[in-house]
């Protein structure tokens, strides 16, 4: 959502900081600390000079307005561990809704010395979400929210382009009116609508500057799930290139046949090809991979897939998609299945009960997830 809230708080951290004791520690939390230099350090540096915002060491801490800061991400528990023993004056926490409730628990508790105050922003997510039983708590909590019309720093072209992409999702709610709703029906409802709008019957291989490919693994009535993506100069095109799926009941060395004629034949068309990401969840089968690949000689590199939040994937996907930046050939029938059939159920999350088919989608989704945010800025 770009309704301006973190800008404020440009303003507000530095006042909060100065104004502490000198025994009192400061810590700046983000989903991890590669966000916190992104949404809140870099901008600051820019607007205060490098002289009152300094880079996060190798030790976590950073230099705010004269005094040593912590920085600590808090998308997982290990986040908590960092927090224990700790008293804190100050707490900013960017993202909130993508912490680990653990670790913001802990900040409360940590916030012990008098006088001691949290600040935090966070994109609206589903109604049942901790955070948001948290505001409405009762508790000594000063709330505010915006919509994406209250940044005037944006242009009206940005803004209606924004609108135009979320519009027909349900990010339109969260993230251009800042309603916390649930999702419903289609996941994606604008491929579900139009999809003809997204199937290619073929593409350049030329075109293709750079690939990778997303494995997820079956087993107990999944399937494997192989999907190739290609991506066009300066990330202007997504495409879903070249795809496996089975349901069979592979042993290890025919899951490792399949991977390494799946990878023959895409570097035999793209050649750019270097990179796959694995559901890291399956790390014998993954060591097998690893094996077959340097038997084989694929030129690859086999990595654990990042399998970060499911929401950022959907947001990922749904972004790209209204940018008319998404892609899928004609021929994988299997992941234009998955996007099609993708569901919320009641609580709003996406549904991995069988109904669907989750493992193309989860592929697809590896396939790509490491280079996320590069795709989305650099549009």
């Amino acid at each position: 959502m770009r309704s301006g809230k973190t800008y404020l708080d440009f303003f507000r951290i530095p006042k909060r900081i100065r104004g502490l004791d000198t025994a009192d520690n400061a810590v700046i939390m983000a989903n991890t600390s590669g966000s916190a230099e992104r949404n809140l350090l870099a901008p600051m540096r820019k607007l205060w000079g490098d002289g009152l915002v300094g880079r996060i060491k190798s030790d976590g801490r950073v230099r705010l307005f004269g005094k040593e800061c912590y920085v600590i991400g808090a998308d997982k528990k290990t986040g908590a561990e960092r927090l224990q023993g700790m008293s804190m004056g100050y707490c900013y926490g960017d993202e909130i809704t993508t912490w680990s409730e653990d670790v913001f628990r802990m900040v409360q508790s940590r916030l012990d010395r008098e006088g001691a105050v949290f600040d935090g922003t966070c994109n609206p997510d589903v109604p049942g979400h901790w955070f948001k039983r948290f505001l409405d708590s009762g508790g000594d909590i000063y709330s505010m929210s915006f919509t994406i019309d209250d940044n005037p720093a944006l242009s009206p072209a940005f803004v209606k382009s924004l609108k135009a992409e979320y519009e027909g999702t349900v990010y339109y709610d969260r993230f251009i009116l800042g309603k916390w709703c649930a999702g419903t029906g289609a996941v994606y409802r604008r491929f579900a609508e139009n999809k003809d709008r997204f199937i290619l019957d073929s593409i350049d291989p030329d075109k293709i500057i750079m690939a990778d490919v997303g494995v997820d693994f079956g087993g107990n009535g999944s399937a494997h799930a192989f999907n190739l993506t290609g991506y066009t100069a300066r990330y202007e095109k997504v495409i879903t290139l070249d795809e496996f799926y089975s349901k069979e009941e592979l042993t290890p060395g025919q899951l490792e046949d399949e991977f390494v004629c799946f990878i023959r034949r895409a570097k035999a068309v793209y050649p750019r090809l270097f990179d796959v990401y694995c559901d890291s969840a399956e790390q014998v089968l993954i060591r097998g991979l690893k094996n077959a690949a340097d038997k084989n000689r694929l030129g690859i590199e086999i990595h654990n897939a990042v399998k970060g939040r499911i929401n950022d994937r959907i947001h990922f996907y749904s972004s790209v998609m209204g940018q008319g930046r998404y892609f899928i050939l004609k021929k994988c029938v299997n992941t234009v299945d998955a996007f099609l059939s993708a569901r919320y159920d009641a609580e709003g999350n996406r549904c991995d009960d069988g109904s669907s088919n989750i493992d193309s989608l989860d592929a697809q989704e590896y396939s790509t997830e490491k280079r996320m945010n590069d795709i989305i800025n650099i549009y």
